[in-house]
């Protein structure tokens, strides 16, 4: 049966550098935690034993166990220490301190580890992305293409109701019976006769 994808468990620092701490349920009881820095990998010896002090993960599966080191991990993450080929892994639990140490893995095997890691990580992202999209569209109110556009084109056509096609409606006034054309708003002196063709 093959390995299962790797699991995520926190990211540390050490000496200004971050590394990516993470495992994988392997067939059986050997489960080994994995430190990278993106370039290199050290591992851990199956922590079953290294973890007999800790009581909540007595008796538990592989996978039970997972979790619970994600869970305590990412509310206190593990002190990292790396010197050359070796390091070490170090966190409390309740009154014990557990220490496990750290191999680093041959160049070739590492490169492999970090191109697995990389594209299992970008699956699930894409998974992820397209989950949250599904919602989305779910959550939005069905409207169909045709009136969504018919409610588009209305939002850019302009109320000649209340603005006309100049302006506001302040602006645009019926003349009174005898008003002044030069002069809105004045009444005319004198009606308009027209002209007369008979004076000379």
């Amino acid at each position: 049966m093959e390995a299962e994808p790797w699991t995520t468990l926190c990211t540390v620092s050490h000496a200004s550098q971050r590394y990516l701490c993470l495992c994988r349920i392997q067939t059986g009881p050997d489960l080994r935690i994995h430190v990278t820095n993106g370039n290199e990998v050290w591992r851990t010896d199956p922590v079953e034993e290294a973890l007999e002090d800790w009581d909540a993960v007595r008796n538990v599966t592989s996978r039970d166990l997972v979790s619970k080191l994600r869970e305590h991990f990412q509310s206190s993450p593990p002190l990292l220490e790396v010197q050359g080929s070796i390091g070490s892994l170090s966190f409390q639990v309740d009154s014990v301190k557990i220490f496990l140490d750290l191999i680093k893995v041959p160049i070739s095997e590492a490169r492999a580890q970090v191109q697995d890691v990389l594209f299992h990580l970008s699956d699930r992202v894409r998974s992820l992305e397209a989950l949250l999209k599904d919602r989305e569209d779910s959550a939005a109110p069905s409207v169909s293409p045709a009136k969504q556009l018919q409610r588009n084109q209305l939002l850019l056509i302009p109320d000649v109701r209340k603005k006309g096609f100049g302006g506001s409606s302040s602006q645009v006034k019926k003349r009174l019976p005898g008003e002044s054309l030069i002069n809105p708003g004045c009444k005319s002196k004198k009606s308009a006769k027209g002209v007369d063709f008979e004076e000379s």
